[in-house]
């Protein structure tokens, strides 16, 4: 059966606009097309769903030194090795780290994506961790799970502080490289703050 929903599934998710469905809408459309429920599939569908998307797009390139992406990427080690990935900022509480203790530098920032989450008070550090990689001539892969919120606030705040940019701008930039970027409303309203604690200096 998992190897049935597997194909069924990326059929799906190649013809329909994924920024405009959830995946439960998608568990929906394959409980539709296969005729027969698929609740006990759930975390399979949620897993499939990931990996899939990570296939269908590689981590999108914002500066030369910055990469920002789902967690099918930072897990994808050809990939990592391919784009002179060093340094990994993963924004995740669910998502370990794939290679520990390897080559890789990890800094972790454990938040949900939900609104009560709170990303400002890491924006200096998530800069200066980007940067070690800028300095080395390396790249710096920000990731999240699909690389629509969480890791997109942190890339943005960065683009806001490096290059000197409203929000608007950096959102404007960073939407133009990835065009699923979409902070949810807690995290755009911390990135309001930061324009103000950066325009303040």
């Amino acid at each position: 059966m998992e190897s049935l929903i597997r194909v069924k599934l990326q059929e799906i998710m190649y013809s329909v606009d994924l920024e405009e469905v959830t995946v439960l809408q998608l568990r929906k459309r394959l409980e539709d097309d296969l005729g027969q429920q698929l609740r006990d599939y759930r975390h399979f569908i949620e897993e499939e769903v990931l990996t899939i998307y990570g296939r269908m797009d590689e981590a999108s390139e914002i500066f030369d030194h910055l990469l920002l992406g789902t967690t099918f990427n930072a897990s994808n080690r050809g990939e990592l090795e391919r784009r002179s990935v060093t340094h990994i900022l993963n924004v995740t509480r669910e998502v370990d780290n794939f290679f520990p203790g390897d080559k890789f530098e990890y800094k972790n920032i454990r938040v949900f994506d939900d609104e009560q989450s709170s990303l400002l008070p890491y924006f200096e550090d998530t800069h200066r961790f980007i940067n070690e990689a800028k300095a080395q001539g390396t790249c710096c892969l920000v990731h999240c799970r699909m690389g629509i919120s969480r890791s997109a606030t942190a890339v943005i705040a960065y683009a806001m502080k490096e290059q000197n940019w409203d929000l608007d701008t950096a959102l404007t930039y960073v939407k133009g490289r990835r065009p699923c970027v979409q902070p949810n409303a807690g995290f755009m309203r911390e990135l309001r703050t930061y324009q103000g604690i950066l325009e303040a200096r």
